[in-house]
């Protein structure tokens, strides 16, 4: 890589959550090599809208149009990296674990990450989240959240997972409130730290929270800093699926680093 730092997530609009006429490959490289920062794209790639939705960017084999678009463009640039932020289904383990030796090469980096496990009810998308507490309690959904997490981690699936407590994007004192027994201690955020560590799986130190209602990175200051000192590795993303917030985004990645380094 060129640059000192690297903003390991920024989504094109080969992500389906980014508008049609969102951000392409192309814009976000004229702003990362102005500003001297590596970038890798790391795209939502989800089995079952893959097989179901002919809508969604990767349907119907089109990974190989996607790979062959970065292959392209890194003959060019040296500050990019094709990756790829795949969701972990429980049920699905041995098609995520033929995905991964099948493009796990072809790839320079491969997140893991978990967004819905209830299939069209993301806890991210704060519509969906509304929608599956009529089906299920607060407290149902974050200890779900936390028992697939360490499923996920101790699959062994990936080397690299993203955000690992963003269950607490919407539910949280400042907008969603969690009832007085449901766990949302930073404790549990740190025990899923703690298997990262213990299955040498990098975490990631997303700064996308900021926007949201609650308001803090993924995992927290403090969570970070704690498990940095017990051994962890972190990647710095900003998440951005818009060009103007990558932008505005770049200083606060390399200041992510620069603190990283110092503890």
């Amino acid at each position: 890589m060129r640059f000192k730092h690297t903003d390991y997530h920024v989504h094109t609009i080969w992500s389906a959550d980014v508008a049609e006429f969102g951000p392409t490959f192309e814009e976000y490289i004229q702003i990362a090599e102005l500003n001297q920062i590596n970038i890798c794209f790391l795209e939502h790639f989800e089995l079952y809208y893959i097989e179901s939705d002919k809508t969604y960017p990767f349907y119907d084999g089109k990974i190989e149009k996607y790979l062959e678009e970065l292959d392209q463009l890194k003959e060019v640039y040296d500050f990019i990296l094709s990756g790829l932020e795949v969701e972990y289904y429980i049920d699905r383990e041995i098609a995520l674990k033929e995905f991964m030796d099948d493009y796990g090469k072809d790839l320079d980096f491969i997140a893991g990450t978990l967004h819905e496990w209830v299939f069209k009810f993301p806890i991210t998308t704060r519509t969906q989240l509304l929608k599956l507490l009529k089906k299920k309690s607060i407290k149902d959904i974050v200890n779900e959240y936390f028992a697939i997490s360490e499923r996920m981690i101790t699959s062994k699936i990936f080397n690299n997972l993203c955000h690992i407590d963003t269950i607490f994007r919407y539910i949280n004192s400042n907008d969603i409130n969690p009832p007085v027994d449901c766990n949302t201690s930073e404790d549990r955020v740190l025990d899923l730290g703690r298997l990262c560590i213990k299955n040498n799986i990098k975490i990631e130190y997303n700064l996308s929270g900021l926007k949201f209602p609650i308001r803090r990175t993924f995992p927290s200051l403090n969570v970070m800093t704690q498990l940095k000192k017990e051994g962890a590795e972190f990647f710095v993303g900003s998440d951005s699926h818009s060009l103007k917030y990558f932008k505005n985004q770049i200083s606060n990645v390399k200041e992510a680093y620069s603190y990283l380094n110092s503890i």
